[in-house]
């Protein structure tokens, strides 16, 4: 689930649809609050086209523009794409291809500007490689579930095994899936906040390796 933040609080929202609004977005906390309604926000790597595709939900009221923005850093962030409510698609689904990604590692986030505030996703994580080593790590940083899709074109040979374990080697959590599968999901609602290592293995062939702060 991907969750964006509110800017600011203490606004007025006159109307009940606006109270409605207001409730979903600030029900859980007083003063600066967080909101967990998903946009649905994805990102692929498209190895041929060698574009980072990105698509999420236009489903929220009263939102005047997206802003989409990319990191390669997870700190210093430039807006890449803007699209204001007047050329929103009919089908509630926005899109974009960053045409022009990081080759290594990216971060994307989108702000939300609605009629009363600014808000933003939380970010989401895209490596770029070559056979098997096309993934996707959100959400960053990670909460109780940790996401991993694959975006290589290629059919996956093997049972993929993920490990997750600290900065020293200790193995927290191995896990198993079907070659079939293209998003992995694994609970670490068990572990502590701090940095952590996610290892796959496709068979006895370690593709990928990426550092997360949980």
């Amino acid at each position: 689930m991907v969750r964006f933040f509110v800017l600011r609080a203490g606004l007025k929202y006159p109307d009940m649809k606006n109270l409605l609004f207001l409730t979903l977005l600030l029900g859980k906390w007083p003063g600066l609050q967080a909101a967990s309604i998903s946009v649905n926000l994805t990102a692929e790597y498209n190895r041929y086209a060698r574009q980072v595709e990105l698509k999420w939900q236009n489903i929220l009221p009263d939102v005047k523009a997206y802003v989409l923005e990319r990191s390669s850093n997870n700190q210093h962030w430039e807006s890449i794409y803007t699209i204001r409510a007047t050329d929103f698609s009919r089908k509630k689904r926005e899109k974009y291809n960053d045409k022009n990604p990081d080759p290594t590692k990216n971060y994307y986030r989108l702000k939300i500007i609605t009629v009363f505030d600014s808000l933003f996703t939380e970010p989401i994580m895209v490596i770029i490689g070559e056979t098997y080593n096309n993934w996707t790590l959100y959400p960053v940083p990670v909460k109780d579930v940790l996401n991993l899709r694959y975006n290589g074109s290629e059919a996956i040979q093997g049972v993929v095994s993920v490990f997750i374990q600290n900065i020293y080697g200790y193995v927290f959590t191995r896990r198993r899936f079907s070659s079939l599968s293209r998003l992995l999901q694994i609970p670490v609602d068990n572990l502590g906040k701090g940095v952590y290592d996610v290892r796959i293995m496709i068979g006895n062939e370690a593709v990928w390796n990426q550092r997360f702060v949980k």
